[in-house]
This record gives C-alpha cells, sequence and structure tokens, in this order.
C-alpha cells in the first residue's frame, strides 16, 4: 500500500466539488446553495411537521441572526412565506409558496442529474463496494 495515500484529503475534495457543483446548479435557478438547502429541508420536513426558523437554526447549526437574514430574503423573493399558528400568534410557521415549490423541484432534479453521473461511473458490483466502503470509514469517524 502506498505512504502517500490521503484517503480524507480525497474524500473532502470530493465533498468540496460536489458542493461546488450543487451551488452552480442552484444559482442556474437564482438560489444560493443555502438557500437550495433550505427550500429543500422546508419542503421535506414541513411533509411531516411545522417548520420553524429555531428548526432550521439546529438542522443546519448556524446563527439566528443568519438564519434570519437568510428567511427575509427568500421570502422578500417570494419562496417562502411565514404562517401565524393559531395556538400562538407569535410564533410563525415557515411554508414554501407556488414558486419555492417549483425551484425545489428544479434544483432536486438538477440532483438528481448529478447522482446518476456519479453513480453512472460504476458498475453494480464496484457501486456496492464503494457504498460499503464509505460506510464503514464513516463508521470510523465519531461525531
Amino acid at each position: 500500500m502506498e505512504d502517500n495515500i490521503r484517503i480524507g484529503k480525497i474524500i473532502l475534495n470530493l465533498s468540496n466539488k460536489i458542493s461546488r457543483q450543487l451551488n452552480k446548479e442552484a444559482s442556474a435557478f437564482g438560489l444560493t446553495g443555502v438557500q437550495a438547502k433550505l427550500i429543500g429541508f422546508i419542503h421535506h420536513r414541513s411533509s411531516t411537521q411545522d417548520i420553524f426558523q429555531k428548526d432550521i437554526e439546529e438542522e443546519f447549526d448556524i446563527r439566528r441572526s443568519s438564519v434570519t437574514s437568510a428567511l427575509q430574503l427568500m421570502e422578500k423573493k417570494g419562496y417562502i412565506k411565514r404562517v401565524s399558528v393559531s395556538d400562538d400568534a407569535r410564533l410563525k410557521k415557515i411554508v414554501l409558496t407556488e414558486k419555492g415549490l417549483e425551484l425545489d423541484k428544479k434544483v432536486y432534479d438538477a440532483i438528481i442529474k448529478l447522482e446518476n453521473s456519479l453513480i453512472n461511473e460504476f458498475d453494480n458490483d464496484e457501486l456496492h463496494v464503494l457504498i460499503d466502503s464509505l460506510d464503514r470509514i464513516s463508521k470510523k469517524i465519531v461525531d
């Protein structure tokens, strides 16, 4: 085995490339990468529960002020709206507008296209070995 192999660096570089590609895809729809992630999270999670600003802060581990800025911009662009909750008027749940739902679909389709292009680099056996190997590596790293 080679002494110069730095598997962590290889994985980190790959992760950065994937992130840059996803940001590029999101920007084609007028979104930042963060906005695309927020829209996806709101869409996915809102099917089972109401989404509030604190949920976004916790999910993405970002400061309240950063989330406030992102949500205000998304609201201004018409991607989301804040709706009062019947049992507490101070609370505002965050819901996607029709425009937000359309963008989520477009970004999701772009992600699936990227995923498929990556998967198509491997035959079935190689893909299973890759996934098993990445899972093993992931389990070695303790949070």
